[in-house]
């Protein structure tokens, strides 16, 4: 798990103490950098007085729930006085500096945080693997050995060696979860289109969700309750939930067996039928959001790829070309699938407050054993979540070698309140 140190609290008063000292020390955390590195990570930051005076203007609001905070934002989203580029194989397009930010980046400053920089997705934030073949694929922060993961790996990246203790971006793919889970961090997915739309570049436009991760359990709570004040009421029911048993996704065994440590500080009922009738409505949930994925993806690049067309990466190529081949039919089967997974949910939440799936079939995978049946595999887990549109709480657990790993907790939209009672039911765990 990450460093205690790396928590709101330390760096809160590091702010509040010495605002210089901050901005001074992400500044050296990224020149320090080989280059290469460097870009594969860093997209853009403001300068070293920029950085000093937001610092300062952020611990000046006394009663903001996040006062003092720096976090990091995918660069997918807009901030004012810096370009977006989206990761993207042809800059043409992204270089400009923009005159407005984006509806989370003004949420976040409005609550007191503040913006060290903006970090490298996936090429358009789409790679499960956390690819970038044009600004060098982001590494793992322990080690070149390890794969990043997801459209914001640079974001894991970050809050995992400490270069802050927040940071947000699209989790539409699965963005934010893939790479949580691989570096052990907390997290949490918000419904579709809480802060996905203005100032946003799409990935899926009609699934966009943001999510973000943290270096600490307690950084998840305050996080969650500043950005959904209403939530922090007091309550005395208690949450009920429901762990999924795939058989058809294989579990590595090290995996299953702390997930299972992880679960029984949780009130999970065993009863095997909801799980039939889950695994039957989510059987083709992987191939339904390839194709919607695809069929979006043809929407926004179908005029670049026209003229950037050697420039984007093949495996990019190919999921845009496979919604322009999409038939009618396929996309209209997609939809109804969507539908019935939909349906299946609403039913499941008459019973139950959330559903308990893994993130990954194994922890943080190998560079070098990585495998299409690994892709598709994240893909089914993380895909009914998505076409759902359901907001999900990340909770994160070790395995061996220093490997990582977490659960996503389907939440119930009507019963975000619980999500205090199920943070408080696994701070055992935590230590």
């Amino acid at each position: 798990m990450p460093d205690t140190q790396n928590s709101f609290a330390h760096w809160q008063q590091l702010a509040q103490d010495k605002p210089e000292q901050m901005a001074a020390q992400f500044i050296e955390n990224c020149e320090s950098l080989p280059p290469e590195t460097r870009r594969a990570l860093i997209a853009a930051t403001p300068d070293q007085d920029s950085l000093t005076q937001n610092i300062k203007a952020a611990c000046a609001q006394e009663d903001a729930p996040l006062r003092g905070v720096p976090y990091l934002l995918q660069d997918l989203f807009d901030v004012e006085e810096l370009p977006t580029r989206c990761g993207a194989p042809f800059q043409d397009p992204f270089e400009a500096p923009l005159e407005d930010g984006s509806l989370l980046h003004h949420k976040l400053k409005s609550l007191g945080a503040s913006l060290l920089g903006k970090t490298v997705p996936s090429e358009f934030g789409v790679d499960p693997r956390g690819r970038n073949l044009s600004f060098g694929d982001c590494p793992h922060a322990d080690g070149l050995r390890y794969i990043c993961g997801g459209g914001a790996g640079a974001c894991a990246h970050a809050v995992s060696a400490g270069w802050a203790p927040i940071a947000f971006g699209l989790d539409s793919a699965a963005g934010i979860r893939i790479p949580a889970a691989f570096h052990g961090l907390f997290g949490f997915r918000m419904a579709n289109n809480d802060y996905a739309r203005e100032g946003v570049f799409p990935i899926i436009p009609s699934l966009e969700s943001v999510g973000w991760m943290t270096a600490q359990l307690e950084d998840l709570q305050t996080s969650i309750e500043a950005l959904f004040p209403s939530l922090t009421a007091s309550t005395t029911e208690a949450p009920h939930g429901y762990l999924l048993n795939d058989p058809s996704i294989p579990l590595d065994a090290d995996l299953k067996a702390n997930m299972m440590e992880l679960t029984r500080h949780l009130d999970v009922d065993d009863n095997p039928e909801p799980n039939r009738a889950l695994c039957r409505s989510f059987k083709e949930s992987g191939e339904a959001f390839a194709t919607i994925e695809s069929r979006e993806l043809y929407a926004i690049h179908q005029y670049w790829i026209e003229e950037y067309r050697t420039r984007y990466p093949e495996h990019l190529l190919r999921r845009i070309e496979a919604g322009q081949i999409c038939t009618a039919e396929k996309a209209e089967q997609a939809t109804a699938i969507q539908q019935k997974i939909r349906e299946t949910m609403s039913d499941f939440f008459n019973r139950y407050d959330y559903l308990i799936l893994p993130i990954s079939p194994q922890p943080t995978p190998d560079r070098a054993n990585w495998s299409g049946q690994i892709s598709n595999e994240l893909n089914r887990l993380n895909a009914p979540a998505s076409l759902t549109f359901l907001p999900a709480l990340i909770l994160p657990f070790p395995c061996d070698e220093g490997r990582h790993s977490a659960l996503q907790l389907l939440l119930n939209p009507r019963k975000l309140h619980l999500c205090a009672k199920i943070l408080q039911q696994v701070r055992g765990f935590y230590g």
